[in-house]
């Protein structure tokens, strides 16, 4: 039987669910980033929409967009995950950019507000991780580009070298978000190594 408002529902995004690695600041350095992105803001008005500071990621690796979520996909991913096992490390955000915008149909242009970061550690994990995907089957993008994503604006910024800020990094996430929804869930952490100092 079909309803009356049927022909009037949004329709949801063909492939609604997206797993991915990523890792993710602590309270305290999310509040500086959010304090620079205040700051800049101002400085620099740009309309459009902030993302949550508890959405500040940095994105390791993409694992796939679903329909609906597959067992499968996700325990491969678990079990990839479980291969690594490396040290806490710093990350260093030096500046600030806009990537292109994806064109949408129906919905205005939006423009990625980045910072984009460095550092031997991620870059490691990232090595680390993709060549464990690997063994279970997924497929790994060499290329990395490492970024944290503050907001979509309606007009570019060019690059710029901000002071920087530096986040530590002690563990990695497996993570489910619904595409259709600014919504995350964390489906598996793993904490990476911190080491201790020596005693005398």
């Amino acid at each position: 039987m079909a309803f009356d408002f049927y022909g009037q529902l949004p329709r949801g995004p063909e492939r609604g669910e997206r797993i991915f690695f990523a890792v993710f600041p602590d309270a305290e350095d999310a509040g500086a980033i959010e304090r620079f992105r205040r700051s800049f803001l101002e400085a620099t008005p740009v309309r459009g929409n902030m993302l949550r500071t508890d959405r500040f990621h940095v994105s390791l690796h993409h694992v796939g967009d679903f329909k609906r979520l597959r067992s499968p996909r996700i325990y491969a991913a678990e079990l990839a995950g479980d291969l690594v096992g490396l040290p806490a490390f710093d990350i260093t955000l030096y500046a600030i950019k806009s990537f292109g915008a994806i064109p949408k149909p129906g919905r205005a242009i939006r423009y990625p507000l980045v910072l984009l970061g460095r550092g031997a550690g991620l870059s490691k994990l990232h090595e680390t991780l993709g060549a464990a995907m690997t063994k279970f089957g997924m497929r790994a993008f060499p290329d990395f580009t490492p970024h944290l994503t503050l907001s979509y604006g309606e007009r570019p910024i060019v690059e710029q070298q901000i002071e920087p800020i530096h986040l530590r990094i002690t563990s990695f996430c497996l993570i489910h978000s619904r595409l259709s929804k600014t919504e995350y869930r964390i489906i598996k952490r793993w904490p990476l190594i911190e080491s201790r100092p020596l005693l005398h």
